[in-house]
């Protein structure tokens, strides 16, 4: 061959030597005659060239040659030259790199140092952000395509793969090549789904972890176990098997890894900058036994590390004071189950469960921590309990917490109760709810109540891309964490990425069909995306699980999908309803007046709207003001002056948007 190129070539090139051969092409050390410089010439294996439009193909290089980048490999030339077998080969020469692939460093060093593994991920994050803005996604990024000289990295063969498709798809496919690497390659890419930038940031991000971790982030004995793995399973944290990795850098590559493309960063740059965040939300490595054990029932599916989930956090908690009497355990249980539930009549399950446990055991601290945590929800909700008046139950609240702070401060569940009823004492600073939840993860970075207020919190301080982070830390630390679950289709809701939201919210009313929150959030997020009848369905099922305060919301979110069907007389209907049952609750709570609002927005009706919302107090409760920033059915209100004007201001104007 090198013969052969030299006869070819002779009036530009003068070919030294091959430097490698991969899946597409061999590569050739040659001078370039004209400029007295070393160049790479790279030639399309024949199996390849046989397959493709070949004219096209070196067009379609041509285009991505004006890519100008110092991370980018350039490249110089291309042409056809004929086989010895008689088929025509593409070639292209590129800029001659003297250093060594990536793949060649891991091959000799497994492992890099997580400053080295970072420097070559954010300058091959340059490359491709460049390239993505000039419109090229690269489609195969891999340690081969990562060159490293010295200090420097280039990326190399930008365009190549979608130059292989767009010129020979379906023959390629029909002979069995394939383009892209499975190792490397985004779940989208594997099922021939549409590709764009965020695929090669998945890639990027395999690339990372195998650098950190030895290994890419999925692996198997074929090609179809890889795939598999990679489109039923999330990826594996990193920190339980190299501890010295930051908890930022582990959290970017996670979310860097997410199975669908909305959950990724927005766009390369934006992870590589995530990477250095010493603030993104993350947690460290949970601890290695509950990891292997769920490692080793991942082959049971969703269904087996649901039921594990349960009982792991069951029998972490039951067990957290090392009470004896089984009893006891079933109590606080019941307990936990019932607060979950968000409902009234669980509320008021949980706080008899609870009770009941703390006459058997008055030095129960988690049971403590659960009671208080129930009387919170029932103040934060408006749940109204036969001889308890709202005040009433937040001092109740206060008076467990500091209980079972005083018996146990080593009790992570006692801090996030303090969390929650610090959330409710002042809903305008979450000061000390960041503190109390920071101690509560101190203590046990796998508690999933934690996460979920925490993520919370970040939401309400206008910080959705942390949220997200956090909620999804909740969801790992127990993958059958409903509220986790429902809350991660409430932030994708929010930021209007409404197949991520239907996703996550089908997800937790899979797991239990008996979730109110999980009912409201498929409801909202189907609303949203024009299928108002699924929303309608989804509300009236949230409808039948309650009863009281919730019924009102529920009715509210019947009366959304009515009014955005084109059903004003019915959603009237509904809300004349919603609005007589309102009547027996006062003060108002923060939901039933956004989602009364919400419905009469969707009817056009914005003076009803506006007032509803005006009967909330304090206006500066920033999960009110939440709503009011990130709900989708307020846009059509947004630019009313008496709307803008119930925004807190941030900087200059009115924050809207998430």
């Amino acid at each position: 061959m090198r013969d052969h190129l030299n006869a070819a070539l002779a009036d530009r090139y003068a070919v030294a030597r091959e430097l490698g051969r991969g899946g597409m092409a061999s590569v050739w050390l040659a001078q370039d005659l004209r400029h007295e410089r070393p160049v790479a010439i790279k030639v399309l294996l024949p199996e390849l060239a046989a397959a493709i439009g070949v004219d096209r193909f070196v067009r379609e290089i041509r285009l991505t040659a004006g890519l100008q980048h110092p991370n980018i490999v350039a490249v110089l030339d291309s042409g056809v030259v004929p086989g010895p077998n008689g088929v025509p080969l593409p070639w292209y020469a590129m800029a001659y790199i003297a250093g060594e692939s990536l793949r060649q460093r891991l091959d000799r060093d497994r492992h890099l140092a997580v400053e080295d593994a970072l420097h070559i991920t954010e300058a091959a994050a340059a490359a491709l952000h460049a390239a993505h803005r000039a419109g090229v996604v690269h489609r195969d990024i891999k340690p081969e395509n990562l060159l490293l000289a010295d200090a420097h990295v280039c990326v190399t063969d930008f365009g190549i793969a979608k130059a292989l498709i767009d010129t020979g798809g379906e023959r390629l496919t029909s002979t069995g090549l394939a383009i892209g690497t499975a190792a490397y390659m985004s779940p989208e890419q594997a099922t021939a789904d549409t590709v764009d930038a965020r695929s090669d940031q998945y890639s990027l991000a395999c690339v990372l972890y195998e650098m950190l971790a030895g290994e890419p982030p999925f692996t198997g004995p074929t090609v179809q176990a890889i795939m598999s793995r990679r489109l039923t399973e999330p990826a594996r944290p990193i920190r339980p098997v190299r501890s010295a990795v930051p908890v930022a850098v582990e959290a970017a590559l996670l979310q860097a890894l997410e199975r669908i493309p909305a959950d990724r960063f927005p766009d390369v740059s934006a992870f590589a900058a995530a990477l250095r965040s010493s603030t993104t939300a993350s947690r460290p490595a949970p601890k290695r036994r509950v990891w292997t054990m769920l490692r080793a029932l991942g082959a049971m599916g969703v269904l087996g590390l649901a039921a594990f989930a349960g009982w792991w956090g069951m029998h972490r908690r039951g067990n957290a004071q090392t009470p004896r009497d089984p009893a006891l355990v079933a109590l606080y249980q019941r307990g936990v189950r019932g607060n979950s539930q968000r409902t009234q009549a669980g509320t008021k399950d949980a706080i008899v469960a609870f009770t009941a446990a703390l006459q058997r055991d008055s030095a129960y601290a988690a049971a403590w921590a659960g009671l208080a945590n129930s009387y919170a929800r029932a103040y934060q909700r408006g749940f109204v309990f036969p001889g308890m008046t709202q005040d009433s139950v937040l001092r109740l609240a206060v008076a467990a917490v500091d209980r079972a702070l005083a018996l146990d401060r080593r009790n992570e569940d006692a801090w996030v109760a303090q969390a929650f009823v610090s959330r409710q004492l002042d809903p305008t600073d979450l000061t000390p709810v960041f503190r109390s939840v920071r101690e509560a993860l101190a203590i046990d970075s796998s508690n999933a109540d934690a996460w979920l207020y925490l993520a919370n919190s970040y939401a309400e301080t206008g910080d959705m891309g942390r949220a997200l982070t956090a909620w999804r830390r909740s969801v790992m630390a127990n993958p059958s964490y409903t509220q986790g679950l429902a809350f991660l289709g409430l932030g994708h809701y929010w930021r209007r990425q409404y197949d991520s939201a239907a996703h996550w919210a089908d997800s937790a009313i899979a797991i239990d069909p008996n979730f109110y929150l999980g009912w409201t959030t498929v409801g909202e997020v189907a609303i949203a995306m024009g299928n108002v009848a699924r929303g309608r369905t989804a509300s009236e099922a949230a409808l039948r699980l309650v009863t009281g305060v919730e019924a009102v919301n529920a009715l509210a979110g019947i009366a959304l999908a009515e009014a955005r069907g084109g059903s004003a007389p019915a959603a009237r209907h509904t809300l004349q309803q919603a609005e007589s049952l309102a009547t027996g609750y006062s003060p108002v709570s923060p939901h039933m007046a956004v989602y009364l609002a919400e419905a009469y927005a969707a009817l056009g009706d914005p003076n009803h709207a506006i007032a509803w919302l005006r009967r909330y107090s304090p206006r500066e409760d920033l999960h009110f003001q939440l709503h009011l920033r990130c709900d989708p059915p307020f846009d059509p209100i947004a630019r009313d002056p008496r709307f803008r004007s119930l925004l807190l201001v941030r900087g200059s104007r009115p924050a809207r948007g998430c």
